[in-house]
């Protein structure tokens, strides 16, 4: 077995929940957990055996697991004019400036000094939440796609362990195939024992009946006939 395991992710997206479990049922593998601001090009580079990425697509050459979608949200100063709109849509946006770039401190402080808007994962903007930022929901605005992903050659002996943690399976699962064989060895123990004790079980119950048979055949020919009168 592999004693390390390493995984990347990327800002907004948290772990912890399954990178815990897998340390306990993995406690003699090395698990490395690296923020990654590009995770996909971390996993090309070999940096990472299996990653957390954001709107990626399945490749000829990495596997891709869909794992739950979050809403988009619009980033601005905190007394920008769209901050008064009850509801935002789209349209709204048009004409406003905008800042590009990769979500970051430093995108934000922009924002925050109020060269322009930008776009960004609800998650994203939490995390970099800032006091003189709002993040605002847009009525009909896109989604971000987080998804699990893994090179399809060469892939981690772990790579299906920690898949089953992500999907919920439990340590037992029949699904991992070390329990299965260890799971089906036990049954056809525990069938062997069953049976081999109803075996036991018809031996002592016919034996005790033979028994008490043959106590009463001696208390029968041990009584004395009545005499007649």
């Amino acid at each position: 077995m592999a004693s390390r395991f390493t995984l990347a992710f990327p800002p907004g997206v948290t772990i912890g929940k399954w990178t815990r479990v897998f340390a306990e049922r993995q406690p003699d593998v090395e698990l490395v957990v690296a923020p990654s601001a590009d995770p996909l090009a971390a996993l090309a580079a070999g940096e990472a055996d299996m990653v957390f990425a954001r709107d990626a697509e399945s490749a000829d050459d990495r596997h891709l697991i869909p794992l739950y979608s979050e809403d988009v949200v619009v980033v601005m100063n905190h007394e920008h004019l769209l901050t008064l709109e009850e509801k935002l849509h789209l349209a709204d946006l048009d004409g406003v400036a905008r800042v590009e770039g990769e979500p970051s401190e430093a995108l934000m402080r922009e924002v925050a000094t109020g060269d322009g808007i930008a776009l960004m994962p609800a998650s994203v903007a939490k995390a970099l939440r800032r006091k003189d930022v709002e993040a605002v929901h847009l009525e009909d605005g896109p989604v971000s796609q987080v998804g699990l992903t893994w090179p399809r050659e060469g892939q981690h002996p772990l790579v299906d362990e920690f898949i089953g943690i992500v999907r919920g399976r439990k340590a037992h699962s029949s699904r991992n195939p070390e329990v299965a064989a260890t799971q089906s060895a036990q049954a056809a123990q525990d069938a062997k024992a069953a049976k081999a004790a109803k075996v036991a079980a018809t031996q002592s119950a016919r034996a005790a009946k033979q028994a008490r048979r043959a106590a009463a055949a001696k208390r029968s020919s041990g009584k004395r006939p009545r005499p007649k009168r």
